[in-house]
């Protein structure tokens, strides 16, 4: 009974996982104000919740899966060549804010190191509960369901870093970008069913964002290109994920 019970409300499981992520990070930059630390204090008070965060997700899978497989930590096969395929474009937007704004080479290797540290937590931890968890307990929603609701749900989630006192043009990019690319990451473990590629490329995205310049003019051209790659790519995803679907009904 309460197996069936845990079963019947993977939804709510999902929110809460989202939830209780946002609560601790929110907590801990709290903390991290209050005491009135700098920028990498703040930082480093955001990498402790998302740690404990990465404990708490880590033991859920190894009680449940001790492989990993069944969330998608799989080795990544180079003979498959369309699966790798889908993976080259995560480099290209990966490198894309440092290639037009540059790297601030000023940044101390403290500062680096904790940024390497924290956003390797965030790439982790994220990932799996986005596309490891969540994806296993909506799997028999199937993957429609599962694309859209963890699009959404990993969008509105990182939608606060679109409010920041900017106009409104900059605030709406922001917004589709984060939209789109939840998105993008979901399609991307339906299409090729692994889950370190993604991980890797939301550390190296994170990690080049926080060391690159900051340049508020260029920002919203930078977000505008990001938009126009992630919705080519979430296209040529989709058409990739039908054609085959269309392939395995008619070898049935």
């Amino acid at each position: 009974m309460k197996n069936t019970a845990a079963k019947g409300h993977p939804v709510i499981f999902s929110l809460m996982l989202g939830v209780v992520l946002t609560l601790l990070v929110s907590v801990a930059s709290a903390v991290a104000s209050i005491q009135e630390f700098e920028d990498m204090g703040v930082r480093n008070a955001q990498a402790c919740a998302f740690l404990v965060m990465a404990v708490i997700v880590t033991v859920y899978m190894k009680r449940r899966d001790s492989s990993l497989e069944r969330f998608g930590f799989r080795k990544l096969d180079a003979k498959q060549a369309v699966p790798v395929l889908f993976y080259i474009p995560l480099l290209i937007i990966a490198v894309a804010q440092p290639v037009m704004s540059g790297i601030n080479v000023e940044m101390t290797a403290a500062e680096v190191i904790s940024i390497v540290i924290m956003t390797m937590l965030v790439g982790y931890t994220e990932e799996s509960i986005f596309r490891g968890i969540i994806r296993d307990k909506l799997k028999h929603k199937g993957p429609v369901f599962y694309i859209v609701f963890s699009s959404v749900f990993f969008g509105v989630l990182h939608m606060a870093n679109a409010f920041g006192g900017k106009d409104i043009i900059s605030t709406l990019l922001q917004v589709a970008n984060a939209l789109l690319l939840g998105c993008v990451l979901a399609l991307l473990i339906e299409a090729g069913n692994n889950i370190i590629p993604l991980i890797a490329f939301h550390f190296i995205y994170d990690a080049l964002a926080l060391v690159s310049n900051d340049n508020v003019v260029q920002e919203v051209l930078l977000v505008g290109i990001l938009n126009i790659m992630y919705l080519l790519y979430g296209i040529y995803l989709v058409i990739e994920l039908t054609r085959r679907n269309k392939n395995h009904s008619l070898s049935m």
